[in-house]
Protein backbone atom coordinates (compact mmCIF):
# COMPACT_ATOMS: atom_id res chain seq x y z
CA UNK A 1 0.00 0.00 0.00
CA UNK A 2 1.07 3.17 -1.26
CA UNK A 3 -0.05 6.76 -0.96
CA UNK A 4 -2.01 9.04 1.55
CA UNK A 5 -4.57 6.66 3.83
CA UNK A 6 -6.86 7.95 6.53
CA UNK A 7 -6.52 5.95 9.56
CA UNK A 8 -9.50 5.68 11.75
CA UNK A 9 -9.68 7.59 14.85
CA UNK A 10 -7.60 7.01 17.98
CA UNK A 11 -9.66 4.07 20.54
CA UNK A 12 -7.77 3.32 23.49
CA UNK A 13 -8.76 3.43 26.72
CA UNK A 14 -5.40 4.88 28.34
CA UNK A 15 -5.63 7.38 31.05
CA UNK A 16 -3.98 10.66 29.61
CA UNK A 17 -1.51 10.23 32.43
CA UNK A 18 -0.38 6.62 31.46
CA UNK A 19 -0.02 7.46 27.88
CA UNK A 20 1.90 10.84 28.87
CA UNK A 21 4.08 8.32 30.94
CA UNK A 22 5.04 5.67 28.18
CA UNK A 23 5.87 8.35 25.88
CA UNK A 24 7.95 10.44 28.13
CA UNK A 25 10.06 7.73 30.00
CA UNK A 26 11.86 6.82 26.38
CA UNK A 27 12.05 10.79 25.29
CA UNK A 28 14.17 11.01 28.98
CA UNK A 29 16.45 7.81 28.17
CA UNK A 30 16.66 9.55 24.47
CA UNK A 31 18.02 13.08 26.26
CA UNK A 32 20.30 10.46 28.75
CA UNK A 33 21.46 9.07 25.30
CA UNK A 34 22.15 11.96 23.83
CA UNK A 35 24.57 13.13 26.01
CA UNK A 36 25.89 10.06 27.79
CA UNK A 37 28.26 9.08 25.75
CA UNK A 38 29.61 11.73 24.18
CA UNK A 39 30.94 12.76 27.76
CA UNK A 40 32.52 9.40 28.54
CA UNK A 41 33.98 8.36 25.26
CA UNK A 42 37.54 8.26 26.67
CA UNK A 43 36.69 6.71 29.60
CA UNK A 44 35.63 3.46 28.11
CA UNK A 45 38.18 1.20 27.93
CA UNK A 46 37.00 -1.00 24.71
CA UNK A 47 37.24 2.39 22.70
CA UNK A 48 40.06 3.67 21.10
CA UNK A 49 41.07 6.03 18.13
CA UNK A 50 38.57 6.63 15.96
CA UNK A 51 35.89 4.40 17.18
CA UNK A 52 35.07 6.46 19.92
CA UNK A 53 33.42 8.75 17.15
CA UNK A 54 32.05 5.77 15.74
CA UNK A 55 29.89 4.49 18.55
CA UNK A 56 28.43 7.89 18.87
CA UNK A 57 27.98 8.80 15.45
CA UNK A 58 26.61 4.78 14.48
CA UNK A 59 23.51 5.68 16.58
CA UNK A 60 23.30 9.59 15.17
CA UNK A 61 23.91 8.56 11.67
CA UNK A 62 20.54 5.34 12.24
CA UNK A 63 18.09 7.76 13.54
CA UNK A 64 18.99 10.39 10.95
CA UNK A 65 18.28 7.96 7.97
CA UNK A 66 15.92 6.13 9.29
CA UNK A 67 13.74 8.42 11.59
CA UNK A 68 10.59 8.96 8.57
CA UNK A 69 11.36 5.63 7.42
CA UNK A 70 9.69 5.15 11.47
CA UNK A 71 6.91 7.21 11.14
CA UNK A 72 5.78 4.98 7.37
CA UNK A 73 6.05 2.11 9.55
CA UNK A 74 4.00 3.69 12.41
CA UNK A 75 1.44 5.24 9.97
CA UNK A 76 1.14 1.48 8.40
CA UNK A 77 1.15 -0.94 11.71
CA UNK A 78 0.11 1.90 14.16
CA UNK A 79 2.51 4.18 16.49
CA UNK A 80 1.92 1.66 19.42
CA UNK A 81 3.60 -1.19 17.61
CA UNK A 82 6.36 0.46 16.29
CA UNK A 83 6.91 2.50 19.52
CA UNK A 84 7.10 -1.05 21.28
CA UNK A 85 9.25 -2.49 18.60
CA UNK A 86 11.60 0.34 19.06
CA UNK A 87 11.36 -0.14 22.71
CA UNK A 88 12.78 -3.59 22.15
CA UNK A 89 15.60 -3.26 19.72
CA UNK A 90 16.28 0.04 22.03
CA UNK A 91 16.51 -2.34 25.10
CA UNK A 92 18.31 -5.17 23.86
CA UNK A 93 20.40 -3.60 21.60
CA UNK A 94 21.46 -0.77 24.52
CA UNK A 95 23.03 -3.86 26.59
CA UNK A 96 24.75 -5.64 23.88
CA UNK A 97 27.83 -3.76 24.90
CA UNK A 98 27.62 -5.10 28.12
CA UNK A 99 28.16 -8.59 26.89
CA UNK A 100 30.57 -8.03 24.40
CA UNK A 101 34.63 -7.05 24.04
CA UNK A 102 35.20 -5.66 20.49
CA UNK A 103 35.05 -2.24 19.67
CA UNK A 104 33.55 -3.06 16.17
CA UNK A 105 30.69 -5.11 17.95
CA UNK A 106 29.85 -2.14 20.64
CA UNK A 107 29.92 0.17 17.25
CA UNK A 108 27.17 -2.14 15.13
CA UNK A 109 25.28 -2.09 18.25
CA UNK A 110 24.35 1.57 18.50
CA UNK A 111 23.75 1.41 14.79
CA UNK A 112 20.82 -0.90 15.80
CA UNK A 113 20.08 1.15 18.67
CA UNK A 114 19.77 4.37 16.78
CA UNK A 115 17.36 2.59 14.28
CA UNK A 116 15.30 1.39 17.36
CA UNK A 117 15.00 5.16 18.48
CA UNK A 118 14.23 6.49 15.61
CA UNK A 119 11.25 4.01 15.70
CA UNK A 120 10.02 5.19 19.39
CA UNK A 121 10.80 9.14 18.48
CA UNK A 122 8.84 8.90 15.31
CA UNK A 123 5.94 7.05 17.13
CA UNK A 124 5.73 9.74 20.24
CA UNK A 125 5.85 12.12 17.47
CA UNK A 126 2.43 10.46 15.81
CA UNK A 127 0.75 9.56 18.92
CA UNK A 128 1.59 13.45 20.42
CA UNK A 129 0.11 14.81 17.39
CA UNK A 130 -2.96 12.65 16.92
CA UNK A 131 -3.99 13.94 20.44
CA UNK A 132 -7.88 15.47 19.66
CA UNK A 133 -7.35 18.50 21.96
CA UNK A 134 -5.09 21.59 20.78
CA UNK A 135 -4.21 21.76 24.58
CA UNK A 136 -3.22 18.47 24.63
CA UNK A 137 -0.86 18.51 22.29
CA UNK A 138 0.77 21.57 23.50
CA UNK A 139 1.22 19.79 26.74
CA UNK A 140 2.73 16.65 24.85
CA UNK A 141 5.23 18.69 23.22
CA UNK A 142 5.81 20.97 25.67
CA UNK A 143 6.73 17.72 28.29
CA UNK A 144 8.56 16.12 26.07
CA UNK A 145 10.99 19.00 25.39
CA UNK A 146 11.76 19.19 28.70
CA UNK A 147 11.66 15.82 29.59
CA UNK A 148 14.26 15.17 26.64
CA UNK A 149 16.42 18.45 28.08
CA UNK A 150 16.45 16.80 31.50
CA UNK A 151 17.61 13.54 30.39
CA UNK A 152 20.82 15.25 28.41
CA UNK A 153 21.29 17.54 31.09
CA UNK A 154 21.77 14.37 33.37
CA UNK A 155 23.37 12.29 30.79
CA UNK A 156 27.35 13.61 31.83
CA UNK A 157 26.59 13.66 35.42
CA UNK A 158 25.37 9.62 35.24
CA UNK A 159 28.00 8.89 32.91
CA UNK A 160 30.66 10.35 35.35
CA UNK A 161 29.26 9.13 38.31
CA UNK A 162 29.60 5.22 37.40
CA UNK A 163 32.83 5.64 35.52
CA UNK A 164 34.35 7.09 38.92
CA UNK A 165 32.45 3.85 40.20
CA UNK A 166 34.19 1.95 37.84
CA UNK A 167 30.71 0.65 36.80
CA UNK A 168 30.34 1.46 33.52
CA UNK A 169 28.43 -1.66 32.38
CA UNK A 170 25.46 -0.45 34.18
CA UNK A 171 25.13 2.31 31.84
CA UNK A 172 24.21 -0.36 29.45
CA UNK A 173 22.28 -2.26 31.58
CA UNK A 174 20.18 0.12 33.32
CA UNK A 175 18.71 2.16 30.44
CA UNK A 176 17.95 -1.42 28.75
CA UNK A 177 16.10 -2.41 31.93
CA UNK A 178 13.96 0.43 31.50
CA UNK A 179 13.35 0.21 28.01
CA UNK A 180 12.16 -3.62 28.58
CA UNK A 181 10.02 -2.47 30.94
CA UNK A 182 8.27 0.29 28.84
CA UNK A 183 8.13 -1.74 25.70
CA UNK A 184 5.92 -4.18 27.44
CA UNK A 185 3.50 -1.88 28.83
CA UNK A 186 3.41 -0.34 25.54
CA UNK A 187 2.83 -3.75 24.11
CA UNK A 188 -0.15 -4.07 26.70
CA UNK A 189 -1.70 -0.70 26.47
CA UNK A 190 -1.25 0.99 23.07
CA UNK A 191 -1.54 -1.76 20.58
CA UNK A 192 -5.06 -0.19 19.77
CA UNK A 193 -3.78 3.29 18.98
CA UNK A 194 -3.91 3.84 15.59
CA UNK A 195 -4.01 8.24 13.58
CA UNK A 196 -6.65 10.13 13.33
CA UNK A 197 -4.79 12.39 10.65
CA UNK A 198 -3.98 11.70 7.19
CA UNK A 199 -0.65 9.83 7.17
CA UNK A 200 1.64 8.35 4.78
CA UNK A 201 2.16 4.86 4.90
CA UNK A 202 4.49 4.09 1.82
CA UNK A 203 7.67 2.29 3.16
CA UNK A 204 10.40 3.45 1.13
CA UNK A 205 13.20 1.06 2.28
CA UNK A 206 15.63 1.76 -0.59
CA UNK A 207 15.93 5.41 0.06
CA UNK A 208 16.47 4.87 3.37
CA UNK A 209 19.61 2.81 2.93
CA UNK A 210 20.57 5.17 0.40
CA UNK A 211 20.42 7.60 2.78
CA UNK A 212 22.29 5.20 5.32
CA UNK A 213 25.18 4.41 3.45
CA UNK A 214 26.04 7.85 1.98
CA UNK A 215 25.77 9.71 5.19
CA UNK A 216 27.90 6.90 6.91
CA UNK A 217 30.22 7.22 3.81
CA UNK A 218 30.44 11.51 4.41
CA UNK A 219 30.96 11.13 8.30
CA UNK A 220 33.54 8.86 7.69
CA UNK A 221 35.31 11.14 5.67
CA UNK A 222 35.09 14.07 8.85
CA UNK A 223 36.83 11.73 10.82
CA UNK A 224 40.51 12.29 11.48
CA UNK A 225 41.73 8.47 11.29
CA UNK A 226 43.19 6.81 9.07
CA UNK A 227 44.97 7.93 5.43
CA UNK A 228 44.03 10.84 4.27
CA UNK A 229 43.25 9.69 0.20
CA UNK A 230 40.91 6.73 2.18
CA UNK A 231 38.80 9.49 3.82
CA UNK A 232 38.45 11.56 0.89
CA UNK A 233 37.24 9.16 -1.12
CA UNK A 234 34.76 7.91 1.60
CA UNK A 235 33.33 11.54 1.13
CA UNK A 236 33.40 11.54 -2.03
CA UNK A 237 31.36 8.44 -2.58
CA UNK A 238 29.57 9.49 0.45
CA UNK A 239 28.25 12.91 -1.47
CA UNK A 240 27.81 10.30 -4.84
CA UNK A 241 25.46 8.58 -2.88
CA UNK A 242 23.60 11.43 -1.67
CA UNK A 243 22.83 12.89 -4.84
CA UNK A 244 21.48 9.47 -6.09
CA UNK A 245 19.34 9.37 -2.91
CA UNK A 246 18.23 13.32 -3.82
CA UNK A 247 17.45 12.20 -7.27
CA UNK A 248 15.46 9.46 -6.04
CA UNK A 249 13.38 11.46 -3.82
CA UNK A 250 12.89 14.35 -6.35
CA UNK A 251 11.70 11.58 -8.96
CA UNK A 252 9.00 10.43 -6.14
CA UNK A 253 5.36 11.88 -6.03
CA UNK A 254 5.60 10.55 -2.02
CA UNK A 255 9.11 11.18 -1.17
CA UNK A 256 10.58 10.56 2.66
CA UNK A 257 12.42 14.07 2.39
CA UNK A 258 10.86 16.46 0.04
CA UNK A 259 14.43 18.22 -1.12
CA UNK A 260 12.24 20.40 -3.21
CA UNK A 261 12.11 22.55 -0.16
CA UNK A 262 15.34 22.99 0.29
CA UNK A 263 16.54 25.67 -2.01
CA UNK A 264 18.15 28.28 0.06
CA UNK A 265 15.24 30.61 -0.80
CA UNK A 266 12.54 28.52 1.24
CA UNK A 267 14.01 26.49 4.14
CA UNK A 268 17.13 25.60 3.31
CA UNK A 269 18.30 28.31 5.57
CA UNK A 270 16.49 27.76 8.74
CA UNK A 271 17.46 23.56 8.01
CA UNK A 272 21.40 24.93 7.69
CA UNK A 273 20.82 26.83 11.20
CA UNK A 274 19.03 23.71 12.38
CA UNK A 275 22.45 21.32 11.56
CA UNK A 276 24.58 23.73 12.83
CA UNK A 277 22.79 24.47 16.06
CA UNK A 278 22.78 20.76 17.05
CA UNK A 279 26.15 20.02 15.96
CA UNK A 280 27.24 22.86 18.21
CA UNK A 281 25.46 21.32 21.00
CA UNK A 282 26.44 17.52 20.95
CA UNK A 283 30.19 18.47 19.31
CA UNK A 284 30.73 20.60 22.42
CA UNK A 285 29.51 17.99 25.16
CA UNK A 286 31.85 15.50 23.20
CA UNK A 287 34.96 18.14 23.18
CA UNK A 288 34.45 20.04 26.95
CA UNK A 289 34.34 15.76 28.31
CA UNK A 290 37.54 15.09 26.86
CA UNK A 291 39.27 16.90 29.82
CA UNK A 292 36.87 16.34 32.48
CA UNK A 293 38.12 13.53 34.89
CA UNK A 294 35.34 14.23 38.19
CA UNK A 295 31.95 14.44 39.04
CA UNK A 296 32.16 18.16 39.65
CA UNK A 297 34.58 19.08 36.61
CA UNK A 298 31.56 17.65 34.17
CA UNK A 299 28.40 20.22 35.63
CA UNK A 300 29.17 23.27 33.21
CA UNK A 301 29.01 20.48 31.02
CA UNK A 302 25.77 19.05 31.81
CA UNK A 303 24.36 22.55 32.62
CA UNK A 304 24.30 23.16 29.14
CA UNK A 305 21.09 21.61 28.58
CA UNK A 306 19.62 23.76 31.27
CA UNK A 307 21.19 26.71 29.45
CA UNK A 308 19.34 25.47 25.57
CA UNK A 309 16.03 25.17 27.47
CA UNK A 310 16.60 28.96 28.67
CA UNK A 311 17.42 29.38 24.67
CA UNK A 312 14.24 27.98 23.88
CA UNK A 313 12.21 30.01 26.36
CA UNK A 314 13.95 33.44 25.10
CA UNK A 315 12.83 32.67 21.78
CA UNK A 316 9.39 32.88 22.47
CA UNK A 317 10.01 36.15 24.18
CA UNK A 318 12.25 37.94 21.27
CA UNK A 319 10.17 36.04 18.01
CA UNK A 320 7.32 39.24 18.18
CA UNK A 321 10.32 41.80 18.23
CA UNK A 322 12.97 40.32 16.22
CA UNK A 323 12.77 38.99 12.33
CA UNK A 324 13.87 34.86 12.17
CA UNK A 325 16.91 35.95 10.10
CA UNK A 326 17.95 38.59 12.78
CA UNK A 327 17.26 36.09 15.52
CA UNK A 328 19.26 32.84 14.04
CA UNK A 329 21.91 35.31 13.08
CA UNK A 330 22.55 36.23 16.38
CA UNK A 331 22.19 32.98 18.25
CA UNK A 332 24.58 31.36 16.09
CA UNK A 333 26.80 33.98 16.64
CA UNK A 334 26.66 33.56 20.68
CA UNK A 335 27.65 29.79 19.71
CA UNK A 336 30.30 31.43 18.33
CA UNK A 337 31.47 33.57 21.03
CA UNK A 338 31.14 30.98 23.53
CA UNK A 339 33.58 28.06 22.12
CA UNK A 340 36.06 31.55 21.67
CA UNK A 341 35.08 31.67 25.41
CA UNK A 342 35.83 28.25 25.93
CA UNK A 343 39.19 28.49 24.22
CA UNK A 344 40.64 31.44 26.17
CA UNK A 345 38.33 31.93 28.99
CA UNK A 346 35.95 29.78 31.47
CA UNK A 347 33.79 26.75 30.74
CA UNK A 348 30.82 27.91 32.73
CA UNK A 349 30.18 31.57 30.76
CA UNK A 350 31.02 29.46 27.66
CA UNK A 351 28.45 27.12 28.69
CA UNK A 352 26.12 29.79 28.88
CA UNK A 353 26.87 31.21 25.98
CA UNK A 354 26.76 28.17 23.57
CA UNK A 355 23.56 26.71 25.34
CA UNK A 356 21.76 29.88 25.21
CA UNK A 357 22.78 30.18 21.31
CA UNK A 358 21.90 27.29 20.61
CA UNK A 359 18.29 26.94 22.61
CA UNK A 360 17.38 30.19 20.94
CA UNK A 361 18.63 29.07 16.96
CA UNK A 362 16.82 25.60 17.38
CA UNK A 363 13.50 27.15 18.45
CA UNK A 364 13.65 29.72 15.57
CA UNK A 365 14.65 27.31 13.38
CA UNK A 366 12.21 25.17 14.27
CA UNK A 367 9.54 27.82 14.48
CA UNK A 368 10.41 29.10 10.89
CA UNK A 369 10.46 25.21 9.04
CA UNK A 370 6.80 24.35 10.92
CA UNK A 371 5.17 28.04 10.72
CA UNK A 372 6.30 29.44 7.06
CA UNK A 373 4.87 26.35 5.33
CA UNK A 374 0.73 25.70 4.37
CA UNK A 375 -0.80 23.10 6.21
CA UNK A 376 -0.88 20.47 3.81
CA UNK A 377 3.61 20.50 4.18
CA UNK A 378 3.48 20.27 7.63
CA UNK A 379 4.08 16.70 7.89
CA UNK A 380 7.11 17.10 5.12
CA UNK A 381 9.18 19.89 6.83
CA UNK A 382 8.90 18.30 10.55
CA UNK A 383 10.33 15.14 8.54
CA UNK A 384 13.27 17.97 7.46
CA UNK A 385 13.25 19.56 10.76
CA UNK A 386 14.05 15.62 12.66
CA UNK A 387 16.26 14.74 9.70
CA UNK A 388 18.47 18.31 10.24
CA UNK A 389 18.52 17.90 14.00
CA UNK A 390 19.87 13.93 13.67
CA UNK A 391 22.19 15.28 10.79
CA UNK A 392 23.38 17.72 13.53
CA UNK A 393 23.91 15.48 15.80
CA UNK A 394 26.26 13.29 14.20
CA UNK A 395 28.40 15.83 12.47
CA UNK A 396 28.51 17.36 15.37
CA UNK A 397 30.77 14.43 17.16
CA UNK A 398 32.14 13.92 13.75
CA UNK A 399 33.94 17.32 13.19
CA UNK A 400 34.62 18.22 16.88
CA UNK A 401 35.97 14.73 17.36
CA UNK A 402 37.59 14.81 13.95
CA UNK A 403 39.52 18.11 14.75
CA UNK A 404 40.30 17.57 18.15
CA UNK A 405 41.89 14.36 16.58
CA UNK A 406 43.95 16.22 14.52
CA UNK A 407 44.96 18.82 16.52
CA UNK A 408 44.91 17.57 20.00
CA UNK A 409 44.05 20.90 21.40
CA UNK A 410 40.64 21.66 22.70
CA UNK A 411 41.55 25.42 22.21
CA UNK A 412 42.53 24.58 18.43
CA UNK A 413 39.18 23.04 17.90
CA UNK A 414 37.09 25.63 19.61
CA UNK A 415 38.33 28.51 17.19
CA UNK A 416 38.25 26.21 14.24
CA UNK A 417 34.52 25.62 15.02
CA UNK A 418 33.87 29.26 16.00
CA UNK A 419 35.27 30.40 12.42
CA UNK A 420 33.15 27.50 10.65
CA UNK A 421 29.96 28.82 12.58
CA UNK A 422 30.76 32.70 12.00
CA UNK A 423 31.18 31.39 8.13
CA UNK A 424 27.62 30.48 8.27
CA UNK A 425 25.91 33.26 10.35
CA UNK A 426 27.81 35.35 7.18
CA UNK A 427 26.07 32.97 4.63
CA UNK A 428 22.77 33.89 6.90
CA UNK A 429 23.63 37.55 6.43
CA UNK A 430 23.98 37.82 2.69
CA UNK A 431 21.18 36.01 2.09
CA UNK A 432 19.01 37.08 4.55
CA UNK A 433 16.40 38.40 1.78
CA UNK A 434 15.30 34.70 1.41
CA UNK A 435 13.26 35.08 4.98
CA UNK A 436 9.48 35.27 4.13
CA UNK A 437 7.74 34.32 6.88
Amino acid sequence: MTGTVLAPARSTAVSKKVLFLLLLVPMFLGGVDSTLFNSIAYDLPVLTDSWRLWFIDGYTIALASCVVLGSRLGARLGPGVTLATGLFVFALAGASPALLDSATMWTGSRFVQGFGYALIVSSVASVIGGLPETSERTLGYSLWITTYAIGAGAGPLIGRAFVGMDAYTMLFWLPAAVALVCGVLATALLRGITLGQASSTKVDVASSALAFVGFGLFVAGLQSHGAAFGRLLATVAGCLVLAVFCTRQLRSHDPLIDVRMLSFSRLGAPSLALVVSSASYTGSVFLFSAEADSLLSIVPVSVLALWVSLGGFAFHKLQARFTAVHILQVSLATCAVGLIVAAFGGLWPASFLIGLGVGVSMASGDAYLLGSVPPKDVARAAALQETALAVGAALGVAGFGGIFAATGSVVGTAVITAVIIAVVVAALRCNRGVFKA
